[in-house]
């Protein structure tokens, strides 16, 4: 084990609620036992959890304000910004790493604006203050409020040279002016004081992110998938940066996250995206605490490997009798009232209100309001990697039902459950 999974299980507020000792844990789907004590004895140093969307919903947030709206529409300006790093596509702005004036009268503005630290699948629409604008075939923004004064030029991340249009207006740069790997918008404002009579507008673009590794597949494509999302940040550089992977185990989750989902109001969608964005200043623990949020996932280190579970139901894997028990059994009836709650609510970022950050419908249960005798006990789960409506109504669903598991066991097996692994469902 790395220096820096050792560190893991040690920090953030999660890491506290997590396990202190290397336990296999079964967590039951509905209407099963939930055996979230479970240790088998002689696989007592073969699993740790490491992070799960369960845990996740009772323990103390996180600060999301970078990943909800108001911190990703932006654009900063700052000596030693943190790069951003894209998964599935997000509307955003970055950090203006460049400004120049030219012209007669510092008649142009020039700006560069760094949306992603790495080559991303595409850069799409471009808002200026909050409204969609159309580009010409040149780059200028068309219609009567703009009048074609501002031009916006779009770099991947792919690119090879320069900007050619900065690079003929400036004094300043030379053909060196690449941004290699860096996505960012190339923008340029001619002065008007009529159109920019409440000064520079604010730009911000859609964009589809990185391209992940897909193991089922062997190829690397985009794809906001949240298992490859996860998988590729515990691969990257800037993650855990760590190649430990079981791609059995992850290409299930994947599958898992691919599914279609049938919607309310007609169509389908995939069961689990990953859509949003990572700063590279935030910790490790952070950011996998908000990653399984979007798969109802848990993430383990087991047997040598990085391994994830989707949030979905699968039938027994084993059964364990009274000949497995190697002591008595510890049940707990009733979870503490602290952490007892009956309406999940919160936000995420709404793709179909322009990326802002609104609040999802919440879920509530009538059944479970007159089990705590008529008081409403609300959790605020915050969803700032999810951009779908239903999404997030699918997964406070999921958290609430689970927080509504009463029973807890707890008992010592011999060598059958060796080979149980973290989210598998177990008979007793």
């Amino acid at each position: 084990m790395t220096p820096l999974k050792r560190q893991l299980y040690g920090t953030s507020a999660l890491w506290g609620n997590a396990p202190r000792e290397p336990v296999t844990t079964a967590i039951a789907a509905f209407k099963f036992l939930g055996l979230t004590g479970f240790k088998a004895l002689a696989a007592y140093v073969a699993v740790s959890v490491v992070t799960s969307w369960a845990l996740s919903a009772l323990t103390p947030k996180p600060d999301f304000g970078s990943l909800q709206s108001g911190g990703l529409m932006v654009n900063a300006r700052e000596a030693t910004a943190p790069q951003d790093f894209v998964y599935g596509q997000i509307r955003k702005g970055g950090v203006v790493t460049y400004y120049e004036t030219t012209g007669t009268n510092n008649k142009f503005l020039h700006q560069v604006i760094s949306l992603a630290g790495h080559e991303v699948e595409e850069i799409g629409d471009i808002y200026i203050n909050d409204e969609v604008v159309t580009l010409d075939t040149n780059g200028f923004v068309t219609g009567d409020k703009w009048k074609s004064k501002v031009r916006v030029e779009k770099y991947d991340g792919s690119q090879t040279s320069a900007p050619a249009n900065l690079l003929s207006e400036s004094a300043q740069i030379d053909s060196n002016f690449v941004g290699n790997g860096i996505a960012y918008l190339y923008v340029r404002y001619e002065y008007d004081q009529d159109v920019f009579a409440n000064g520079i507008p604010l730009v911000t673009a859609t964009v589809k992110g990185k391209k992940v590794f897909d193991p089922r597949t062997d190829t690397t494509a985009y794809s906001n998938n949240a298992a490859l999302c996860l998988r590729d940040y515990i691969t990257s550089a800037y993650g855990l940066d760590d190649d430990d992977i079981d791609d059995t185990v992850f290409s299930a989750a994947a599958n898992i996250c691919d599914e279609d989902v049938n919607l309310d109001g007609g169509g389908t969608e995939d069961r689990y995206t990953m859509n949003g964005a990572i700063k590279a200043n935030t910790n490790h623990g952070d950011v996998l605490n908000r990653m399984v949020t979007t798969c109802a996932g848990t993430l383990f280190w087991g047997a040598g490997n990085w391994k994830l579970t989707a949030g979905a139901y699968s039938a027994p894997s084993k059964t364990l009798t009274l000949d497995d028990l190697r002591g008595p059994i510890s049940l707990d009836t009733r979870t503490n009232l602290r952490d007892q709650f009956n309406i999940v609510q919160g936000t995420f970022n709404d793709a179909d209100q322009r990326w802002i950050t609104a609040d999802y419908p919440p879920i509530r249960s009538a059944a479970f309001i007159s089990e705590d005798n008529g008081v409403e006990q609300p959790l605020d789960f915050e969803l700032p990697l999810t951009t779908s409506a239903a999404t997030a109504q699918r997964l406070a669903k999921l958290t609430l039902f689970r927080g509504r598991e009463q029973m807890t066991l707890s008992a010592d097996f011999g060598l059958n459950a060796f080979d149980v692994e973290v989210g598998e469902i177990i008979a007793l």
